[in-house]
């Protein structure tokens, strides 16, 4: 994955993100085998494993999932968000929870931070996936472990309606639902 960053503090972060999560075993996330710069044409870059299919696919192709299939992906994903304890994804959705090696794993890490990293609420006020947003991120307010648990709701709703909880036309029908 070529990152559409420069040399700034999200680049940093997200470069920061893939190392530490090298160091990990991890099951329920998809793993990063490098991450860098490259010096020819400056641009940051994460390689990962190719994954079969993201959530979303899944959700579009099938509508709505029944319940142990619905449940059995949420465990996937709330196992990865333990096994990525101290740090918050801040976008987590079903684009952001791919198949690979029959397992579900959350997967682009792009504007995480790490639990107690401080960061720039304006650095992210246009980073956010209007139907998984949770209110904190609306309000341009700190996100946390909540914010996860949050979208994780809006995607067990997706799984089993086959559709989003709320249905807002442009992001302020999103804020406002």
């Amino acid at each position: 994955k070529r990152l559409k960053l420069t040399v700034n503090d999200r680049a940093h972060r997200e470069m920061e993100v893939a190392q530490e999560l090298m160091k990990r075993d991890l099951k329920h996330v998809l793993p990063f085998l490098d991450a860098g710069q490259d010096s020819d044409s400056d641009c940051y870059f994460v390689v990962m494993p190719f994954a079969e299919r993201d959530l979303q696919t899944e959700i579009n192709a099938q509508g709505k999932l029944s319940e142990p299939a619905a449940v059995s992906i949420l465990l996937d994903t709330v196992n990865g968000l333990f096994e990525v304890f101290d740090l918050v994804h801040r976008d987590l959705k079903p684009r952001n929870v791919l198949l690979h090696e029959g397992t579900w794993k959350i997967a682009d890490f792009g504007i995480a931070r790490f639990v107690e990293e401080s960061t720039s609420l304006n650095t992210l006020k246009d980073c956010l996936s209007p139907p998984y947003a949770a209110p904190e991120q609306w309000n341009l307010e700190r996100a946390s472990h909540a914010t996860d648990v949050y979208a994780l709701g809006c995607i067990a709703y997706s799984l089993l309606t086959g559709k989003p909880p709320f249905q807002g036309q442009n992001p302020v029908d999103y804020k406002t639902q």
